[in-house]
């Protein structure tokens, strides 16, 4: 499904009866940080950073997913598909780390690598699926807009909302707090007349496999792997069934194969029986405790960004120079954020003032006994990459 034309959107207004339709994109550049929400949808400033890689290798994988889907290409294109564009991004001399390179490349190799492998053993959904499903979605008195990445109806009847995810993986409570935008989609749902408990949302995390496991005593665990560490985290449990299924005497060189091809394959069939892979799939109950939550989160962040709107611009009309700090960031809001700031932010701190002014003090803090108090604080304990939060330090 193409994208909606400028003409179309306005009519999605006139059924509505609003002035203005939300994007998460939009609404999530507030939650992020109010001053990059006002350089870019207030003083409508081109960002300056265009050396980070994440989001390109995001875009990429969604649109060679959304190729497979349709039918412009065939699975066993999407290797090559993702050769190109992931040579076009080294051209391009994007960074997933701006400030260290030997980190740079430690971290690219490995993303490198598992997603090469998901386009290699990508479990291909079984169900007819509705990809990039165009939806208006009213919450309280504000529409939002937005596109489906993969939307399909299960065995049991049930419409599946799923999102394509070059991310680390989200579990427990980062998945509650990550989940707004697939609530909002089920939310629309609902209002075309699909009961709630007809809806289900999920991520299919493309970095990562899910792995079944046969234990000793028969029962079944699943574990959630990089792609690229296969060969390694499952030393141990194929040692074990090596040893009971009667392999021990090439225990070293089984073992040893599975490490370099990092594939399961090279095994005895009876020990690659005791595994079961699939795409890491990873689903979020959606209670309608859920619903509350982000509807209250929605309604409330957008009156607060609509009175900071209104106040700029009557603020502005006594002193334009300062007007902007009703949307400045507090050092506490920066410091909780700083991950984002270093790495994923579009705005370097030339034009991102809360951030230069929350690294001019860390810089005034060197001498100072608590100089990496609370540095990166703000990091997912379970995030992938939680090592390199502290690397912009290096160019203080």
């Amino acid at each position: 499904m193409g994208r909606k034309t400028g003409e179309e959107l306005e009519q999605v207004k006139r059924k509505y009866g609003v002035d203005r339709l939300w994007s998460w994109s939009r609404f999530n550049s507030y939650h992020n940080s109010p001053y990059e929400y006002f350089l870019k949808y207030i003083k409508c400033i081109d960002e300056d950073r265009q050396d980070c890689i994440y989001t390109v290798t995001g875009g990429m994988s969604h649109e060679i997913m959304e190729n497979l889907y349709l039918g412009n290409i065939k699975y066993e294109d999407m290797d090559s598909e993702f050769e190109d564009a992931w040579m076009t991004a080294g051209i391009a001399e994007l960074k997933f780390d701006r400030n260290d390179s030997e980190k740079n490349k430690k971290i690219a190799d490995k993303y490198y690598k598992n997603l090469k492998h998901f386009f290699n053993n990508h479990h291909t959904i079984p169900y007819k699926v509705e990809i990039e499903r165009f939806i208006s979605v009213l919450i309280g008195k504000n529409v939002f807009q937005g596109y489906i990445d993969v939307c399909f109806k299960d065995n049991d009847g049930c419409f599946n909302i799923l999102d394509w995810k070059t991310s680390s993986i989200y579990k427990g409570e980062k998945a509650l707090n990550e989940c707004g935008q697939l609530v909002i989609y089920a939310i629309g749902l609902h209002q075309m007349g699909i009961p709630y408990e007809k809806i289900k949302i999920c991520w299919d995390f493309l970095k990562y496999v899910k792995v079944d496991c046969e234990q000793a005593n028969g029962k079944w665990t699943t574990r959630e792997i990089d792609r690229c560490e296969i060969g390694n985290k499952l030393q141990t449990s194929v040692k074990m069934w090596l040893k009971k299924l009667g392999y021990e005497n090439e225990l070293v060189e089984y073992l040893d194969m599975l490490a370099q091809t990092n594939d399961i394959k090279c095994l005895p069939k009876d020990v690659q029986a005791k595994y079961k892979f699939h795409d890491c799939i990873v689903y979020v109950d959606l209670t309608q405790d859920l619903i509350n939550r982000w509807v209250t989160d929605i309604t409330n962040t957008i009156d607060e960004i609509i009175e900071k709107e209104e106040k700029y611009e009557t603020e502005k009309l006594v002193d334009k120079e300062n007007a902007e700090m009703v949307f400045f960031d507090t050092l506490e809001q920066v410091e909780k954020q700083s991950y984002y700031f270093s790495t994923l932010c579009a705005y370097s701190p030339n034009l991102h003032k809360p951030y230069k002014k929350y690294l001019d003090t860390l810089a005034a803090q060197q001498n100072g006994d608590d100089f990496f108090s609370g540095v990166g604080s703000g990091i997912s304990e379970n995030s992938d990459d939680k090592d390199e939060d502290l690397s912009w330090l290096d160019n203080l």
